[in-house]
């Protein structure tokens, strides 16, 4: 790469979606290759500290049949444990990088750093545990091939979802959501 942009890929529950964090600061999210949002780079956070993107992710149960490759530690979380927020931060060149982003403010643990071409900084990985905010989303009536594959899932108990939102920062959040199994029946109900 010569310009000093990020372009990520988020896979899971049946969707992919690409990002492109563009050097201009115009930021966008595709789905199957379609312009699904657009955003202008957030402000920075701090001095030199820009959050592009977070990933939240409440304690799930997964199985490996499989060893993890080589350069993956897997590691054990209590299944009562708050969500994990996963940030990716663009740091200017300067920045500390004895520390992370909210190292010692909020306690982050970091996952990973890369250089951003042409000498414009990093790009640093953070995660946090920490309480979902209560909310409220409103999703289109599903088609009858998702409500099929939704109920598939409800029997299995792994009926998950992603919503997208705008973090207090301005960064993008992507929101991965369980439904409790309660809850399944009763959507079941009302919408049969």
């Amino acid at each position: 790469m010569t310009q000093p942009e990020l372009f990520l890929e988020r896979e899971g529950y049946g969707k992919s979606w690409h990002f492109s964090l563009h050097a201009s600061g115009q930021w966008h999210m595709k789905e199957r290759r379609k312009e699904r949002l657009t955003w202008a780079k957030p402000a920075e956070v701090v001095a030199g500290y820009t959050r592009a993107v977070g990933v939240v992710q409440p304690v799930a149960v997964a199985h490996r049949e499989d060893p993890a490759p080589e350069d993956v530690v897997l590691v054990s979380v209590s299944p009562d444990a708050e969500p994990t927020t996963f940030s990716l931060f663009i740091e200017r060149p300067g920045a500390n990088l004895n520390g992370w982003p909210g190292k010692n403010a909020d306690g982050t643990t970091f996952v990973g750093r890369i250089e951003l071409a042409g000498g414009a900084g990093t790009c640093c990985v953070v995660a946090l545990q920490v309480p979902l905010q209560p909310g409220q989303v409103e999703l289109p009536r599903p088609s009858d091939g998702e409500l099929r594959q939704m109920r598939e899932w409800a029997v299995n108990g792994v009926l998950v979802t992603t919503v997208i939102g705008e973090l207090s920062d301005g960064a993008i959040a992507l929101i991965d959501l369980r439904v409790d199994p309660s809850v399944v029946a009763t959507i079941d109900s009302a919408l049969s």
